[in-house]
């Protein structure tokens, strides 16, 4: 087979269909990737060939700022409510259109892999015959936010005299749904729709991955006091409140590992002790093995990820699903949340002591783990594909 994958440009929109294209790699298909010029950095060396489609992650966030300034008045939900119709259905979908149809016509795949935010995917597909399937990159968005980016990008649809699907053709076939039921028992696709796998496998994980100075400082870190990981990924990453986290968890007195992305600023924390390691990156399935708490703005890869080694979290929601991500969370009472208003270093620290004293919520992160790990790997969801694929065909002959 030949897979076209297609993401925007944000690493937590791609990295989570990184283990499917690997997997059919391995299986012996060919993969190409099609997503933002700055973001292929992030796939050299993978063997896949690669295409550029749309302005970069930064550009295409400083269109939106430039065209929708009233969203500097907005905070929380009603952010990522504004934000999610403009961002990807007004600004990046348009310009990823000409980019997503020349690497389609060029490569010419069998089918398109993409995730729900890259709106220009279903359209050239729709255009050019080509089946496509969405992999999502966590809790889905909600239907009304894509409904909303459609009012938007719906005119590219017409102009080119098609019909607009009110879902963005998202749902048109086969979904692949990365998150456990538990988090999401309101799903409304049937089986036969939607395939269930975990691309976020605690097997994978490889200590020799960590930098030196990390895996220094966890030697024997469970006898110095909880080890905490904070991260607020690669968008968030200059909050006050991830300041106010990193503050908190040293304060605890256990070990603690920070990574503030590769445009972070570590200057902030490096008051913070000998106990604090303070990094750009570090491989997060690496890491988690050997931590007792992850505090996060909440970000779909990051809640997943550590929901999949079964580690107790700590949500500091900011914007985009954050919020969302942590009620499924509470849900299950496999962590707790602080809201934005209590954000500041006591509060933050009294939530810490209190998601790790708690043996309630470390069962229930147990049993999440415990729910990922049965579910199908990315081995089985590339086989999966292949059966899809054959049907296809076995229906056209």
């Amino acid at each position: 087979m030949r897979v076209l994958f297609c993401t925007t440009g944000g690493l937590g929109h791609l990295l989570p269909l990184r283990p499917l294209a690997e997997a059919l790699r391995r299986r012996g298909h060919e993969i190409a990737w099609v997503t933002a010029p700055d973001a292929l950095a992030a796939l050299k060396g993978s063997g896949f060939d690669l295409f550029a489609a749309g302005p970069g992650f930064e550009v295409g966030r400083r269109q939106f700022r430039a065209a929708h300034a009233e969203a500097e008045q907005l905070a929380g939900e009603p952010l990522s409510a504004y934000t999610f119709p403009r961002l990807f259905g007004a600004v990046l979908a348009p310009a990823m259109v000409d980019g997503v149809e020349q690497a389609a016509r060029r490569w010419r795949p069998d089918f398109v892999v993409h995730e729900p935010a890259a709106l220009a995917a279903p359209l050239v597909c729709r255009q050019l015959g080509l089946r496509s399937l969405t992999h999502g990159y966590g809790l889905p968005p909600p239907g009304r936010y894509i409904e909303d980016a459609m009012r938007r990008f719906g005119a590219h649809w017409r102009a080119r005299g098609l019909a607009v699907p009110a879902d963005g053709g998202l749902y048109r076939h086969l979904y692949l749904d990365i998150a456990p039921r538990s988090l999401r028992p309101s799903c409304e696709t049937t089986e036969e729709m939607a395939f269930r796998f975990n691309p976020h496998r605690p097997d994978a994980a490889d200590a020799c991955l960590l930098p030196a100075g990390v895996g220094t400082l966890l030697q024997g870190a469970a006898k110095r006091g909880p080890r905490i990981y904070v991260t607020f990924g690669t968008v968030f990453n200059r909050s006050p409140a991830m300041i106010a986290a990193a503050g908190a968890a040293a304060r605890l007195g256990g070990t603690v590992v920070v990574t503030v992305g590769a445009d972070g600023d570590p200057a902030p924390f490096a008051a913070l002790g000998g106990h604090v390691s303070v990094h750009r990156f570090v491989d997060q399935a690496a890491l988690l093995p050997h931590c007792d708490l992850v505090v996060s703005h909440g970000g779909a890869g990051t809640l997943l990820g550590a929901a999949a080694h079964g580690v107790p979290q700590l949500i500091l929601p900011q914007a985009a699903d954050h919020f969302r991500n942590a009620r499924a969370l509470l849900s299950v009472n496999a962590g707790r949340a602080v809201e934005p208003e209590r954000q500041a270093t006591e509060g933050v620290m009294a939530a810490m002591a209190d998601t790790l004293s708690s043996r309630t919520i470390g069962a229930a992160a147990g049993a999440l783990a415990r729910e990922m790990s049965a579910m199908p790997d990315p081995a089985a969801a590339a086989r999966r594909l292949e059966r899809w694929q054959a049907s296809r065909r076995s229906r056209s002959e």
